[in-house]
């Protein structure tokens, strides 16, 4: 239903697989979106738009053009637009089982999104209407999820590659000083992008996953010293740890014992 605020007016209907809201407002508004439980398709009648995502990828937003906000990633945005609708569908009407898509925004003067628009038009009233028979709302829904994915391009694969090369440049790089910017900059992520990524994939930030690649490493050398002759501190150190406390103690939540009860007892098996 409308607000009674004029400066603020929100119309809403629709179901929970695919609902449209119609927003104005009479001022300028910036702010962020972070990952949300649906992809949302919205488009402007009026001024323009910034959104960047969190890998940096920025679309300049003109009105009438649909623009798709994918669910597993944040955005940050600005506009000066003052009537927009925003078309929200959940992941499932778009065939995503476990973990939801992102899609890649095509470039607006690509063929491909004239029958969205087209579609958009007819839609919206017919999603609005509390009166839409049942049979004809779940045909307009499977109609419209058809044309949502002939224009945007699922993106999975594209995050997958990000995350394998970040992994790898990290276990290749564990004993050089690097940051979440070296890690970042492998990948062709932004540094906001990069930890998002860590957090929804493996549940660790980026710096978190290098300590415990270096700890690995550690505690292999331990294992498989030979015979050499090692001390826990040229290790640690090699793996650039230099707090040595804080490292015997990661070290002992990690493998369940001390570095040098691992030493001791590799060396006893010899």
């Amino acid at each position: 239903m409308p607000t009674d605020d004029a400066a603020f007016e929100y119309l809403t209907g629709g179901d929970d697989e695919l609902s449209v809201r119609r927003i104005r407002t009479n001022g300028p508004q910036a702010g962020t979106i972070g990952p949300r439980p649906d992809h949302v398709v919205f488009w402007l009648a009026d001024g323009h738009a910034i959104v960047t995502a969190d890998d940096g990828e920025r679309v300049d937003v003109r009105p009438g053009q649909p623009v798709v906000l994918s669910a597993p990633v944040a955005y940050a945005f600005e506009t000066d637009a003052t009537s927009m609708t925003l078309m929200h569908i959940a992941p499932a009407l778009l065939g995503d089982a476990d973990e939801s898509y992102r899609f890649v925004q095509p470039d607006p003067t690509d063929n491909r999104t004239e029958p969205l628009r087209t579609l958009l038009r007819d839609a919206v009233d017919r999603v609005l209407d509390p009166e839409l028979p049942d049979t004809e709302r779940r045909a307009l829904k499977q109609r419209i999820a058809r044309v949502v994915l002939s224009t945007y391009t699922r993106a999975r694969s594209d995050v997958e590659h990000r995350m394998r090369h970040a992994i790898a440049f990290v276990h290749e790089h564990a004993g050089d000083p690097i940051t979440v910017a070296d890690i970042a900059d492998a990948c062709g992520l932004s540094e906001r992008g990069l930890q998002d990524l860590f957090r929804r994939r493996l549940a660790v930030t980026p710096m978190r996953y290098l300590r415990e690649a270096r700890l690995d490493r550690v505690h292999l050398e331990f294992t498989t010293r030979g015979r050499r002759i090692l001390t826990v501190r040229d290790v640690a150190h090699r793996w650039q740890f230099t707090h040595l406390g804080r490292f015997a103690s990661e070290y002992r939540a990690r493998f369940g014992e001390s570095p040098r009860e691992t030493l001791a007892r590799s060396a006893g098996r010899r």
